[in-house]
């Protein structure tokens, strides 16, 4: 449709101006002129056009039923005006009703007001309204009810008071439609302490509306128009003080804030919540009820039974196993005595979105995964796939996990450590590293604010730390520049390029023969993944078989672009790190998969069990590398899947670095227990268990939840 849309919404604004001013002049010349609060009532509706013209010529409304939604969307809007403006019409018609029709005609206009409201806030991303049954949509109008009683009153009803709220709820709905978009996911209560982080990458994403969003724009203004039409506070028959209007407000609020702080969510209201499915439970019991049942489970469980003194004794138990195995092992303390001697640097890099997609059998097009990483790298000490807790977004939480060594699974999803939590006395492989004597850095060539690691990486005991500016400011990927600032770094896709960053570690490693822990966390394969920024050599041409899905091929070949570039640049870093004369080990993994694949699992698996089918989604891939001969291991690229909470663990444990207790107790654990993640944990003969099966390895991850409270709980 291009631009062309804009016109609808102007042509519906003109004939709201026109209908609206004819009106006017056929008042004023019976000597009855429009009120001014009257006209005012009139602005939303006329604002609401004027943004979705702007909004329609920059064509960035878009849709398949655009033209006939849109069209209706817009004229409701103009309606809307229109009947706010002549509220003194239907208050004359009300009040030639006798006393019951009255009561009908405002109890009606409440039940029509809170309709409009649902509609304000689900139609903008809940595509199964109307048809997806009344679920706990009763408990969102009463949430909104209330909120809007209590405005009411507290503005000595005054309903212009009203329209704040009304538009607010609409915000709301709005919100999640771009995160639905851009993320396929749903706003959990975490993600309103990352609204920073949210800010600092939206100028990546395109904020183009659809069809539902004019739904609920037209919603928003018919509940403004219905407001409109409540009598004001001195047309009203009766005298309500100050001090009952006052208190009336109040007690609605406070019911509000008791109603959903107070119950229980799932006993007394049926809200239930399956984490991996956050997005289709909101859709079917509404956002605020969802929203709210999720806030109420954020707090961190605490396992049965627990006491500080059980989980000290638990953790030198399994401490004191691994370290008698260890010791009776002549590989492993061949391996220790050699760490202990070279002390080699060690970099990790968390790679932007990377996976290997042909988990999906083979993306149904003869996708094998990056190639150098599976095909080429044929000496790591150990890869392949890495269960994560994330999924198209949600970086901090692979991060985090990587380095305290701490599962999601125990703290609960819906949560983000770096954002919510101080972490300044939590055990990090940074600060482990720094007190073996390394030099410590960490790079992101972003804000610093995102996930607040401006804040968390000096807790986490980094000495060195680059963010955008150390890379010449942040980069605008589609004109490949940057701000002014020195030293400028190559721009790939969304941000300053893996090899950017790659080329920054090996000058730091060059510039002293100290060990260095170096942690870089790469921006180049953000999404989206249709910015057609990419140069074509790097394209593949995958074409999908048995996929009619919402996810274009041009979509998927843009991110798997970006992941040969990226696989390209591991290349050219490991054949730099083979040329090194200094030990060095080198852990590489993804923090997630795309949200694009979302689409791809549920068409072709559409049937399978829910956790089967939610840890395909949810996993990325690993490589532990090393540049020189390890004593006591084999360097043969052997196939071992594990978690990204045990990664940096597992990789200490390969090199021969001295663990703590607490890494000890987990090594000791993951002989049991060599994966896990918010779905559950895999034991040692690859079986998968919910969390609250009764495996064979169910003592063994009770155990490990006892250890992780221990460790990062009772630290925060």
């Amino acid at each position: 449709m291009g631009c062309s849309f804009g016109l609808i919404p102007l042509v519906a604004l003109v004939a709201e101006v026109a209908l609206c001013a004819w009106y006017a002049r056929s008042r004023t010349s019976f000597g009855n002129p429009v009120p001014v609060s009257s006209w005012v009532w009139v602005l939303p509706s006329a604002l609401m056009l004027c943004f979705l013209t702007v909004w329609g010529l920059m064509g960035l409304v878009e849709g398949e039923t655009l033209w006939y939604m849109g069209t209706l969307s817009c004229a409701g809007i103009a309606a809307s005006g229109v009947l706010a403006q002549r509220r003194d019409d239907v208050w004359q018609l009300e009040g030639q009703q006798g006393a019951r029709a009255q009561l009908a005609m405002r109890v009606g206009l409440v039940l029509v007001l809170l309709v409009f409201v649902l509609f304000a806030i689900e139609a903008p991303f809940n595509a199964r309204l109307p048809f997806g049954g009344p679920s706990h949509f009763w408990l969102e109008m009463l949430f909104a009810g209330l909120l809007l009683l209590g405005c009411y009153l507290l503005a000595q009803r005054h309903t212009g008071a009203c329209v704040i709220p009304v538009a607010l709820l609409f915000f709301i709905g709005l919100a999640q439609y771009f995160i639905k978009r851009f993320k396929a996911a749903a706003i959990l209560p975490t993600d309103l302490f990352a609204l920073g982080t949210a800010a600092a990458v939206s100028n990546e994403y395109v904020f183009a509306l659809d069809e539902h969003v004019l739904v609920g724009v037209a919603c928003t203004a018919a509940a403004i128009a219905v407001l409109s039409l409540v009598r004001p506070k001195e047309a009203k028959s009766g005298g309500h003080t100050l001090a009952r209007n006052l208190a009336g407000g109040a007690a609605s609020l406070g019911l509000l804030c008791v109603l959903v702080l107070v119950p229980s969510y799932t006993d007394v209201y049926g809200v239930t919540m399956e984490y991996w499915y956050t997005l289709d439970y909101y859709q079917m019991q509404g956002f605020l009820p969802s929203f709210f049942a999720v806030m109420q489970d954020m707090p961190i469980h605490k396992p049965d039974g627990y006491t500080t003194e059980g989980a000290q004794q638990l953790t030198e138990e399994h401490a004191r196993a691994y370290q008698s195995d260890a010791a009776e092992d002549p590989n492993n303390r061949q391996a220790q005595e050699q760490f202990s001697r070279l002390r080699p640097s060690v970099i990790a890099i968390m790679n932007e979105s990377f996976s290997d997609l042909s988990v999906f059998d083979q993306m149904h097009a003869g996708y094998t995964g990056p190639h150098f990483l599976k095909e080429e790298l044929t000496d790591a000490l150990a890869n392949g796939l890495l269960n994560v807790s994330v999924y198209g977004g949600g970086t901090c939480n692979s991060e985090f996990e990587f380095l305290t060594g701490n599962a999601m699974g125990f703290i609960g999803s819906g949560k983000y450590p770096y954002a919510i939590y101080d972490l300044s006395r939590v055990d990090a492989l940074s600060a482990y590293f720094k007190a073996l004597g390394y030099r410590t850095c960490a790079l992101h060539p972003n804000y610093p604010a995102n996930w607040k690691r401006d804040i968390v990486y000096p807790e986490f005991g980094f000495d060195t730390i680059l963010f955008a500016d150390d890379f010449g400011g942040m980069p605008d990927p589609s004109t490949d520049t940057q701000t002014p600032n020195e030293p400028h770094s190559e721009v790939f896709h969304s941000g300053v390029s893996d090899a950017a960053t790659y080329d920054r570690i090996l000058d730091i490693l060059s510039q002293s023969d100290e060990p260095l822990f170096c942690f870089d966390v790469t921006m180049a394969n953000h999404g989206s993944y249709e910015q057609d920024n990419i140069p074509h050599k790097y394209y593949g041409d995958y074409e999908p078989e048995d996929y009619e899905g919402e996810v274009s091929n041009h979509n998927l070949n843009e991110y798997l672009a970006c992941i040969e570039r990226s696989d390209q640049d591991l290349k050219a870093l490991v054949e730099a790190l083979r040329e090194l004369d200094r030990p060095v080990v080198l852990v590489f993994f993804g923090d997630h998969q795309p949200s694009i694949t979302k689409d791809y699992n549920d068409t072709w698996y559409a049937n399978e069990d829910e956790d089967v089918h939610a840890r395909r989604e949810h996993v990325a891939y690993y490589t532990i590398w090393a540049n020189y001969d390890v004593a006591g291991r084999e360097q043969t690229s052997r196939q071992v899947d594990t978690s990204v909470d045990l990664l940096g663990i597992q990789m200490l444990d390969l090199i021969g670095a001295p663990p703590t207790d607490y890494q000890a107790a987990v090594l000791d654990i993951t002989k049991q227990i060599p994966s896990l993640s918010l779905t559950g944990y895999q034991d040692a003969s690859g079986t998968w268990y919910a969390p609250d099966d009764d495996g064979p390895a169910a003592q063994a991850y009770a155990d490990l939840a006892t250890i992780e409270y221990l460790n990062f709980a009772e630290r925060i």
